[in-house]
């Protein structure tokens, strides 16, 4: 008893020590989700999400741009007919090829997102 009375300051130090070094490696730090706010995630996590978010929108943007061109396309077109007062068929062809294009590719990806949804559900149910 007379060793803890005059060594309690140092035995004091160390437990308040020991407990901040098992908070420090124990206890990760976590955030909540950027796409899932209601999950906790850490650092790694968070940043593939970021980079996750990042590339979504880089694809999307791309598809905006392509339907601005497209459009800028069928207004060009349509002024050209307006002003000459003829119609040029290789316009009008690369316009309703584009169109079907970009019809055909946003409902291919309609498509793969459904089928990616009814796999995920079929495979959570046979669980």
């Amino acid at each position: 008893m007379n060793f803890i009375k005059t060594k309690y300051p140092m035995i004091l130090s160390l437990l308040v020590c020991g407990c901040l070094i098992i908070y420090g490696f124990g206890c990760e730090p976590k955030t909540r989700s950027l796409i899932e706010p209601t999950q906790k995630i850490n650092l790694e996590e968070l940043q593939m999400e970021v980079d996750i978010l990042l590339l979504q929108s880089e694809v999307r943007l791309a598809d905006l741009k392509k339907q601005y061109e497209l459009r800028d396309m069928i207004f060009n077109q349509s002024i050209q007919m307006v002003q000459g007062g003829t119609i040029n068929p290789a316009g009008i062809i690369t316009t309703l090829m584009a169109i079907l294009g970009i019809g055909t590719t946003t409902d291919n990806i309609r498509l793969r997102r459904k089928m990616k949804s009814d796999n995920q559900n079929n495979g959570i149910n046979k669980t």
